[in-house]
């Protein structure tokens, strides 16, 4: 009976599995004469160069930018989370949910911000001018520095707020003290994130390498080094997190 229903299951799935397939053949099969296409009569290197010209030249200025607006958010975020805990009743379960989400929304936009002056850094660096390169750091340092005080204080509030949380963000083992600290019902829902980010990074991964071969048709720049990024990280993804289940399947 279960035999059967395992075909039963293959077979219902297996048209529309082919039916996918069938349109990402087409669809890349014509992205990839697009891209061939632009790739002649020198049009895909003037689009490069225009682009990266801007980029380079843009980049300090909108590390700056995206930094400042980040920043402010963070303060917002954090100054009316601390106020609704200061206000606290020691009843209403809902103010301490509210200045959670707030806590959260925060740390959300430090990592994202910290990703961005990475690349912002890194476009300024990679062929600006000598002027634009040192403004670039300068602002890399502030940014970075001022994000992981951010970090610190957030983590400070939630502690104050949860006094069982434990770890500070200066401590190279903040990640495992936290997440022992957790109680079953939180460490649930992380594993629920860790897994919806498999999911999503797992999906992702393979767009983007079909993006960089259909690109490697246009732009003259060497495949190998973004295929090869791409594959690492996606090889590290599955496999680390196929050996964590491993781990705790030997321990249940």
């Amino acid at each position: 009976m279960e035999n059967n229903a395992v075909k039963k299951d293959n077979r219902k799935a297996l048209p529309k599995y082919l039916l996918i397939l069938l349109a990402a053949a087409i669809f890349g099969g014509f992205m990839g004469f697009a891209a061939g296409w632009v790739g002649h009569d020198n049009i895909s290197e003037v689009i490069a160069a225009a682009v990266a010209d801007g980029l380079t030249a843009a980049a300090p200025w909108a590390l700056l930018v995206t930094s400042v607006v980040s920043l402010g958010l963070i303060l917002w975020l954090y100054r009316s989370a601390k106020a609704l805990f200061t206000g606290w009743d020691g009843e209403d379960d809902a103010t301490m949910d509210r200045a959670d989400e707030k806590l959260n929304w925060a740390l959300l936009l430090t990592a994202a911000q910290l990703v961005l002056d990475m690349f912002f850094f890194a476009v300024a660096e990679s062929g600006g001018s000598p002027l634009g390169g040192i403004v670039g750091v300068l602002f890399f340092i502030v940014s970075a520095f001022t994000l992981v005080f951010a970090q610190q204080k957030i983590v400070d509030l939630t502690r104050r707020m949860n006094p069982e949380k434990k770890g500070s963000v200066y401590d190279v083992k903040f990640k495992k003290k936290w997440f022992e600290s957790c109680d079953e019902a939180e460490q649930k829902q992380i594993g629920q994130a860790a897994y919806k980010a498999f999911n999503v990074v797992s999906t992702a991964c393979p767009i983007l390498w079909a993006a960089l071969l259909l690109l490697s048709y246009a732009f003259n720049f060497d495949l190998l080094m973004p295929v090869f990024v791409v594959c690492l990280l996606w090889l590290l993804l599955q496999v680390s997190y196929c050996l964590e289940c491993i781990r705790l399947a030997k321990r249940k």
